[in-house]
Order: C-alpha cells, then sequence, then structure tokens
C-alpha cells in the first residue's frame, strides 16, 4: 500500500473565523467609544469582552493555516493524524485501530475507535472540499470496514 496523503485546508473555517474578527473588531471599536463617551464601567466591560474574542478568532484563524505535512497520511504500517492546534501528530498502528465509523447527525465527523478505550475524531471541516474527505474515509474503510452491526 503506497502511503496516500490528505491535506488539511479548512478555508471555509478561517474564513468564518477571519469575519467574526472583523465583526469583533467593530464591536470593540464601539464599546471603546462609548466607554469614552461616559457610558462607564459596562462598556469598558464589552470591550474587553469582545476584544479577548477578537484575539481568539485571530489565533485560531492563524493556528488552522495550511502547512506542509499537516494532515492525515494512510499507509501499509497505519494511519498518521495531524493535531489541528499543536504541531504533534498521532501515530497509530493498524493493530491499535479498532473500528472506524462516521459520527454526527451529518456524518462530518470520522472517528477512528482504538482498542484501548481511546478515540481520534477528524471533522470534516478541516479539509477544502468534501471529495477529500470521502476519500479518506474509503481509503480507511478499505483497510478496516465498518461494523456491521452499528445501530
Amino acid at each position: 500500500m503506497s502511503p496516500r496523503f490528505y491535506a488539511f485546508d479548512p478555508r471555509a473555517t478561517r474564513i468564518g473565523l477571519f469575519l467574526g474578527a472583523c465583526a469583533l473588531a467593530v464591536l470593540t471599536a464601539w464599546a471603546v467609544a462609548g466607554a469614552r463617551a461616559g457610558e462607564g464601567t459596562q462598556a469598558m466591560a464589552r470591550a474587553g469582552v469582545s476584544a479577548g474574542l477578537m484575539l481568539a478568532f485571530l489565533v485560531a484563524f492563524h493556528r488552522l493555516r495550511p502547512r506542509s505535512g499537516w494532515g492525515v497520511t494512510v499507509d501499509a504500517r497505519g494511519v498518521r493524524v495531524a493535531r489541528p492546534f499543536s504541531k504533534s501528530e498521532l501515530d497509530l498502528h493498524w493493530g491499535q485501530i479498532d473500528s472506524v465509523r462516521r459520527l454526527g447527525r451529518r456524518g462530518n465527523v470520522l472517528g477512528l475507535f482504538l482498542k484501548e478505550e481511546g478515540r481520534v475524531l477528524v471533522a470534516r471541516h478541516l479539509f477544502a472540499r468534501r471529495a477529500v474527505f470521502e476519500e479518506l474515509i474509503a481509503a480507511l474503510e478499505e483497510r478496516l470496514p465498518p461494523p456491521r452491526f452499528d445501530a
């Protein structure tokens, strides 16, 4: 089995985070202007909360940028999954993985259930297109078929 790499590229998520940060910047400016106009401590609290949320959105926007080697690799030894918000990777051997299942109402989350009571979740929004996500699921189910009696 030749190694297959499925890159993470969460474009829609990054666009949403950027637009949210822009909206929060406007809300922060509005709250700061209100505080300067004499609205008191409540306006400063609103400014602080919206500025903190804006910073959190910008950090998530930066951490979810596409980079080389960031994704899921399926090869003969097992599966290597890069973590979305850290630089570490999980190396899972085929013997460690018990089953592969879709989760969520629309099946937008791939669950790799481990034999030693754990799971690794890979969300659909980490990929640029649904076709890449479906191809990853097909490659994993080729090696590990889903459970037969899944309710």
